[in-house]
């Protein structure tokens, strides 16, 4: 296991071990900078997983929902898949 698998393992095993960052590294051994860098470095790699793939939904449908993670939600005919493309694109 590399430095970057075993700090996102660490990372992982801290929020479910409901310990304070502080607790954990006095366990891990490890400063809590080092910690709360790779805990940081675990949320902006949680943001960038990328596009889902779509596909429509099976019979007729009139209108396709897009929701972002910020509560923002759009409804687009789902036959302009072109608006659809560029409101994915967005995110």
């Amino acid at each position: 296991m590399d430095q970057r698998e075993r700090m996102r393992s660490e990372v992982e095993r801290w929020r479910q071990s409901g310990l304070s960052q502080k607790e954990f590294c006095k366990e891990l051994g490890m400063k809590v900078g080092t910690f709360a860098y790779w805990v940081s470095r675990s949320k902006e790699s949680e943001k960038k997983k990328g596009f889902i793939p779509l596909a429509p939904p099976a019979g007729s449908v009139e209108l396709i929902e897009v929701s972002y993670p910020n509560g923002v939600r759009v409804k687009v005919p789902a036959l302009d898949l072109k608006v659809l493309s560029q409101l994915i694109h967005l995110y």
